[in-house]
């Protein structure tokens, strides 16, 4: 063949070549998962290996000041993720505000489930079931029952809290208060000393179901009938029965007294533990997660937290329940991602930056918290002595509805416009009204 005749068949063969090599790729040069050839499954670069990028949206129960150290430890893990972050103060605030983003379907890929708003949420069908996820193991049994339903569960908690009064040592101490108060009455009575001592004696918003109330209905109810609830809901008792002494107690003592007044109805949480940092009053109530706050604003502080007493000596009780629980928005784009977020907050490094930076008291398995000295009497003689109380969590149904007119109820009567009677009666009443719905 002449070198002439031999190049028409070198042109049909580098062709040939050219197409071959094209063909590998396949559609173009789009892999079967439409994108480029050079992109693997899941948006990685195969030259790098490097993931996708993804943000996480959640809207959080806790500050980003203090969610910090859990978002950048995650993030050092995991760099190809960032958060889209937001925050609604709890509980009102933020159940309203996560209600109206899943009614409107921009809820966050994260948010939370309380004790206030877990019926909504897992009737709904928000919530991820997350029953069958590891991390899940890590949580204790006793924090289970507020996230599920029907042996599901949609929600991972790490946490337990118990809260009561925190008091200024040195406030007590000029007022000649020598012990702590051993009934309500004492209680009371050291109020009027330190008012006596030109000493404002207590803060408290009333903007909820107290701490006050729920460890008084502890300290004078449950420690005497535990099943109270169980046979309110069943249709056995009333709210009557069980609250108006409470109710009673509380009015006559507090409010008749001056003790507490309708204008600390507006105050902010901030601004109540800024004046109790501050050694303007002797008590507020709160838990683990302003110990923080209260130091950094004042450092030389000395406080300690105390039980509600109750009528009859003996009967002290504190506020508490599991900790809200991370929650997973079933329509989420990003549940993998989501779930690492999870899997973190059950890790050892991620309990830990938990628990440094919203202060909340950890009760996963395996795992030893560092519990504050102030807090230590919360801790030893309500949370792990189950002395605790918070009605949403006892409560079978109707909780965000029971738990709007209670505090309607309790403003009331902090304004002098209902009585106890009157308020365990709208109570009843309402009650009710759900269940004939």
């Amino acid at each position: 063949m002449s070198k002439r005749s031999a190049w028409p068949l070198l042109i049909l063969l580098c062709a040939a070549l050219v197409l071959s090599a094209c063909g590998q790729g396949g559609n173009g040069g789009q892999s079967a998962s439409g994108g480029s050839g050079d992109t693997a499954p899941g948006g990685s670069d195969k030259s790098n290996d490097a993931p996708k990028q993804v943000t996480l949206s959640i809207l959080s129960w806790n500050n980003e000041q203090e969610m910090k150290p859990v978002l950048e430890g995650f993030k050092a893990k995991y760099p190809h993720i960032s958060f889209d972050f937001s925050f609604a103060p709890p509980v009102t605030d933020y159940i309203a505000k996560l209600q109206t983003m899943l009614l409107s379907d921009t809820a966050p890929d994260i948010f939370i489930i309380a004790a206030e708003n877990r019926n909504e949420i897992i009737d709904g069908g928000y919530a991820m079931d997350l029953t069958d996820q590891p991390f899940i193991s890590v949580m204790v049994d006793a924090n289970k029952p507020m996230l599920s339903k029907d042996g599901r569960i949609y929600g991972f908690t790490q946490t337990g809290w118990a809260g009561g009064l925190f008091y200024n040592k040195e406030l007590f101490r000029k007022a000649g208060i020598e012990r702590l108060p051993e009934t309500w009455d004492e209680f009371i009575e050291i109020c009027l000393k330190l008012k006596e001592a030109g000493i404002r004696p207590l803060y408290d918003r009333m903007h909820d179901i107290t701490i006050i109330h729920s460890a008084m209905f502890g300290a004078n109810v449950l420690s005497k009938d535990p099943d109270f609830d169980e046979k309110l809901f069943n249709g056995e008792t009333t709210f009557a029965e069980g609250w108006t002494e409470v109710l009673r107690m509380w009015k006559e003592g507090l409010i008749d007294n001056g003790i507490l007044s309708p204008d600390m109805i507006g105050m902010t949480s901030e601004q109540v533990m800024n004046e109790f940092a501050l050694g303007n009053v002797a008590m507020v109530p709160g838990g683990p997660w302003n110990i923080s706050t209260i130091e950094a604003t004042n450092p030389d502080l000395e406080f300690e937290i105390m039980p509600i007493p109750g009528k009859e000596p003996g009967n002290k009780y504190y506020n508490g329940a599991p900790g809200v629980g991370f929650a997973i928005n079933v329509k989420s784009n990003h549940k993998e991602e989501a779930l690492l977020f999870l899997e973190y907050l059950s890790t050892e490094e991620g309990l830990r930056k938990f628990e440094e930076g919203t202060g909340g008291i950890i009760t996963a398995h395996g795992y030893t918290p560092n519990v504050h000295p102030a807090y230590l009497p919360a801790y030893n003689d309500g949370l792990m002595a189950g002395r605790i109380y918070l009605p949403m969590v006892s409560w079978k149904r109707h909780q965000e509805a029971l738990r709007n007119q209670f505090v309607v109820a309790i403003q009331d009567m902090a304004l002098n416009k209902m009585t106890p009677e009157e308020a365990v009666a709208s109570l009843d009443k309402k009650l009710q009204e759900m269940e004939n719905k």
